[in-house]
């Protein structure tokens, strides 16, 4: 039997989180610039909002509709995203030589570690992908 609600647990979980980076990127994007070796672009920061207000927009439809298939996919693509670049921000925080690295080691954190790590909870104890 597979335990959706724990896919839908994460899909909630990961969606506080996205409106929390659209929000920073969107109206906020100087944060970028003050605490991150990667300096500000106001186009990219939009961008990046954008995409994900794109991605909630689908997990609000897969919570309303309660699809696990949805639930399923949706969770993997999340984990996904939150390893790579979650990653790439631990690389840049352990990496950089100058430069204020506190906006890395949150994305690390927040994104890798609890994103990523929930994620992978989330689909092994949903049982998703098993025949």
């Amino acid at each position: 039997m597979k335990n959706e609600k724990y896919l839908y647990y994460y899909l909630v979980l990961f969606l506080l989180m996205t409106l929390g980076a659209f929000t920073w990127q969107m109206f906020m994007p100087d944060l970028a610039d003050q605490y991150s070796v990667w300096n500000a672009s106001r186009g990219w920061q939009t961008e990046i909002a954008l995409w994900n207000l794109g991605v909630d927009i689908g997990i609000v439809i897969t919570l309303k509709k309660r699809n696990f298939a949805y639930a399923e996919i949706l969770t993997l693509i999340a984990v996904l995203l939150c390893v790579l670049l979650g990653g790439h921000h631990l690389i840049y925080a352990l990496t950089a030589v100058s430069g204020n690295t506190a906006l890395h080691w949150l994305g690390a954190v927040e994104v890798l570690f609890i994103g990523g790590g929930s994620g992978i909870g989330a689909l092994y104890l949903s049982h998703s992908f098993r025949s």
